[in-house]
């Protein structure tokens, strides 16, 4: 009797482990599904290049920043894959989380899903999900994938995700040049670009430095699905990543009244365009 009473405990830390894991496990596959449903809708004919040609009706900052990534000469992106890790706050002055995460975007018809594993006290799984499909944005976040801490729909989340999608593009800069974008010339640094995505149209402001490096993105977004607040994504460093330069390290800032708010420090480790699949499941 006493080595049940001993053991016991550990049958049921053991089984709550299981549990979550399992919850954890099915929390990804549901991500992973609507991953493969986003990119399975691209276009399946070879992709175009980007010429020259095609960035004349854009601003001329844009059209330095092009050839400067190596974006020119190279296949048009489709379909994006990408590998991500930082460190999330959720509020200001809370510990940072370490964050590993993986992103899946479609171009021509803009749509994306990203999906986080995160570790609260370095040690409690929270698994989120953020997507952009069809014009509608959702976000999902869970603790253990069993307990919701987040599930955000409606227009604010729509608007949200939209602006995401356009900050992004400068991980894969051809999709400047995409027809869902338009731009608008500001001055010798900056550009202002206005997405379409579906009944949704959002607008962000691009500012370059003087080698024509993307340096920081501008845009009043929904805070939290509510009203609109000052978001800037500053980017601190770059590095050529299969043959395009692109900024892969920086911030995600809230701009609030109360002060600025640096809820995100993101680091981009890898980017392939036009592998319409996920990483870890290419056709042999």
């Amino acid at each position: 009797m006493q080595y049940l009473i001993v053991v016991w405990p550990f049958v049921l830390l053991i089984g709550a482990a299981a549990v979550v894991s399992l919850s954890i496990l099915q929390f990804h596959r549901t991500g992973a599904t609507k991953a493969r449903e986003l990119l399975a809708r691209a276009p399946h004919t070879p992709p175009e290049i980007l010429t020259e040609r095609q960035l004349a009706p854009l601003p001329p900052v844009v059209q330095r920043w092009l050839p400067r990534s190596g974006a020119v000469g190279r296949p048009i992106a489709r379909t994006v894959r990408l590998r991500e890790r930082g460190v999330m706050r959720t509020r200001p002055g809370a510990a940072g989380m370490p964050v590993r995460a993986t992103q899946y975007f479609t171009v021509d018809a803009p749509g994306f899903v990203w999906l986080a594993d995160v570790r609260l006290l370095q040690v409690i799984p929270i698994v989120g999900r953020d997507c952009l499909i069809h014009g509608r944005g959702r976000m999902q976040i869970a603790l253990g994938g069993l307990i919701p801490l987040a599930d955000g729909i409606g227009p604010g989340f729509d608007q949200g995700t939209a602006l995401r999608f356009l900050g992004e593009i400068v991980w894969f800069p051809s999709a400047a040049a995409a027809g869902a974008i338009r731009w608008r010339a500001l001055d010798v640094h900056r550009a202002e670009a206005t997405l379409t995505a579906r009944d949704v149209e959002v607008s962000a402001i691009f500012t370059f430095d003087d080698l024509g490096r993307f340096v920081r993105l501008e845009a009043d977004r929904s805070y939290n699905g509510g009203a609109a607040e000052r978001w800037e994504i500053p980017a601190t460093h770059w590095s050529v990543i299969r043959g395009v330069e692109i900024p892969v390290s920086g911030q995600a800032v809230w701009k609030r009244a109360a002060g600025d708010f640096s809820y995100f420090d993101w680091e981009i480790t890898d980017v392939e365009t036009n592998r319409p699949s996920l990483w870890g499941e290419d056709p042999s």
